[in-house]
């Protein structure tokens, strides 16, 4: 897994304080998101295809061979970037819900998964673009959000670990989360640096036909985007084969931290046996019937003159 905290691992408290906490940002992106939609019905699909992107980028496994783990970028700096953080909130949540139903995180965790990838990753990066944007170039402020907001989404979920396990000696446990997340997620985060800059740099080039008169067509941005994300999983994958041809397990790093911080975890809560008895066929149903309306969209989109 990555930074997705597992069903069974927090204390029931801290599962509804997480959710308590994500529900609020949710609830303002929602509110944002309806606004934009009704001044720019082009909106709709903008934030859809950002919403699969950040799907993607957090859900693949990418190996580094220096620890001899896997880790992954985030997505949602880049997504804050494009469509505001609070938006970025809502599709990091559903991006998580979906990505619960392929063992990533759990149903139980939606909150606190949203708080640490969809806020404060999102948030995070997002304030160190707006702190940067005015006096470094475009590719450097935007790469140095993708960077932070990498790095802060596993400082946080190494707190989160520690507010709920150890919460005799939390700083001492934070740290040796953090310690335990980032040899490996320090080479995605300057992965993550240049993919970010190299994104909006792209974006930034095509600005007249992203942020044009509203249509209902797919313009050549969007197409390109889709091509892109085709190339990028097919590359992520190739890569993920290497690394276990080479004889590594390749375990994602969070999953080992989550393992040793929580030893005794519940491995039968609630989440867990949803997912274990619903989990397949409603992951099965739920792929099919967003597929099938996403491809319904974007082939009347491409045949619309």
């Amino acid at each position: 897994m990555n930074i997705h905290i597992s069903d069974g691992v927090l204390e029931p408290q801290w599962i509804l304080f997480w959710y308590a906490i994500s529900a609020v940002f949710i609830a303002l992106g929602l509110r944002m998101i309806n606004k934009c939609i009704a001044s720019d019905p082009s909106y709709l699909p903008r934030i859809s295809l950002i919403g699969a992107v950040v799907f993607v980028i957090s859900v693949w496994h990418i190996p580094v061979p220096v620890t001899g783990s896997s880790s992954h970028p985030v997505g949602t700096p880049l997504a804050a970037i494009l469509i505001g953080p609070f938006a970025t909130a809502v599709v990091s949540s559903i991006a998580l819900f979906f990505q619960a139903f392929v063992a990533h995180g759990g149903l139980t965790t939606i909150g606190v998964n949203t708080f640490s990838m969809g806020i404060m990753g999102a948030f995070g990066g997002y304030f160190v673009y707006r702190l940067l944007k005015n006096f470094t170039p475009p590719w450097f402020s935007t790469g140095m959000a993708g960077f932070a907001g990498s790095i802060l989404t596993y400082l946080m979920t190494a707190l989160q670990l520690a507010l709920s396990l150890n919460p005799g000696n939390v700083m001492y446990y934070w740290k040796l989360y953090s310690l335990g997340f980032i040899p490996t997620q320090l080479p995605l985060a300057f992965a993550e640096f240049a993919f970010t800059a190299y994104a909006i740099k792209y974006i930034s080039r095509t600005k007249q036909e992203l942020t044009g008169a509203p249509g209902y067509g797919m313009d050549s941005f969007t197409k390109t985007a889709l091509s892109l994300m085709i190339v990028f999983a097919s590359v992520i994958a190739l890569g993920a084969y290497a690394g276990y041809l080479k004889g590594g397990d390749m375990s994602g790093i969070d999953g080992t931290v989550e393992s040793r911080a929580a030893p005794g975890a519940n491995p039968d809560g609630i989440g867990t046996r949803l997912m274990a008895r619903f989990g397949e066929p409603l992951g099965f149903a739920f792929v099919g019937i967003t597929g099938g309306l996403v491809t319904g969209y974007y082939w009347n989109a491409w045949r619309k003159p």
